[in-house]
């Protein structure tokens, strides 16, 4: 049996900055990547914003919310984890 997942690859039009600790600013492009940082690369503290961020950014990617909307509560998830680039503000 042949089964296939309808996801999609979208990307923002404005990529969000990220920096993890030290680190140098990253870019996070889309629901998907910022999925994969909330789930595998987020502080060992995490809050109600990172978990409205990964409902959001994993419904973008089955088309049930917009994707601005996923990047608007990742960009929350960042601001209360105090992860989003500052010179990206």
């Amino acid at each position: 049996m042949n089964m296939m997942m309808r996801t999609s690859d979208v990307r923002w039009i404005s990529p969000v900055r990220v920096r993890l600790g030290y680190g140098f600013p990253e870019l996070v492009r889309g629901p998907r990547e910022a999925l994969g940082y909330l789930k595998f690369r987020w502080p060992a503290v995490d809050g109600n914003d990172c978990h409205a961020a990964q409902l959001a950014c994993a419904d973008a990617l089955l088309d049930l919310v917009s994707p601005d909307a996923a990047r608007e509560a990742f960009i929350k998830a960042c601001v209360e984890a105090r992860m989003l680039d500052e010179a990206a503000a």
